[in-house]
């Protein structure tokens, strides 16, 4: 009979075990932390140099009366400034159905939050105490046009989770720069769309990026890394 016992609380001991296992392993994350740099191949940074004074004069009008600001910027060394742009820290925090957005750079916190519902596109602009909101700007009014690509025998495991390659190509036909390209690998094992992270401008839903590299089509030697280096 005691054996029958003992036997009774292993087993019992061992569903515990498994229980927890499974409750962790169930739990849903809520904190992201994302390290956001500038990359760069030699070929793209010749491609900046030579569009330069074109991508300057394409934004500020050359004989305008932003002519001032196209000859500070031309000073500036515009691709020495973006290649050495220093590194960020994207924190994205959900709450229920609010996700929370903010910036830090070397520790300190830099701009404001925003916060976003997750299958809207509003960006509502608070600042630093969380309760004033004072912009909003609805990210899918324009209804740009995207190319969906997705790849699900690229894969990765990331943190934890089952990553698969989905690349969009949003069409620009006015851009001296073609296509902006958003390479990522995304999980639908979190339920948030791609735009918690980044300002897409197209509802995505259900496949949270995890990696994104974002280019312009005839600049490709120059993108924005974004890397989950944590996760609660």
């Amino acid at each position: 009979m005691k054996h029958i016992n003992y036997i009774l609380i292993f087993l019992f001991l061992v569903g515990c075990s498994s229980t927890k296992k499974l409750t962790k392993n169930s739990s849903k994350p809520t904190k992201f932390v994302f390290k956001k740099s500038m990359v760069s191949s030699q070929n793209g940074i010749s491609n900046l140099k030579s569009k330069q004074d074109s991508l300057i004069d394409a934004t500020y009008k050359p004989n305008g009366k932003d002519s001032l600001m196209n000859k500070k910027l031309k000073e500036m060394q515009m691709t020495d400034f973006l290649t050495q742009t220093p590194e960020t820290e994207i924190y994205v925090e959900i709450q229920n159905d609010s996700i929370w957005r903010y910036t830090k750079q070397k520790g300190k916190m830099i701009g404001d939050y925003f916060m976003i519902q997750k299958n809207s596109g509003i960006l509502n602009y608070y600042d630093k105490s969380k309760s004033v909101n004072y912009r909003k700007y609805d990210l899918f009014a324009k209804n740009h046009e995207y190319e969906i690509v997705e790849n699900r025998k690229d894969r990765k495991e990331i943190k934890g989770f089952d990553c698969y390659k989905l690349t969009l190509i949003k069409k620009d036909t006015e851009s001296d720069l073609g296509n902006t390209i958003y390479e990522m690998y995304v999980t639908d094992q979190i339920e948030l769309p791609i735009h918690s992270v980044i300002n897409l401008t197209k509802l995505i839903p259900n496949n949270f990026p995890m990696e994104i590299k974002v280019w312009e089509e005839k600049l490709s030697g120059m993108a924005e890394l974004y890397e989950l280096i944590g996760i609660e």
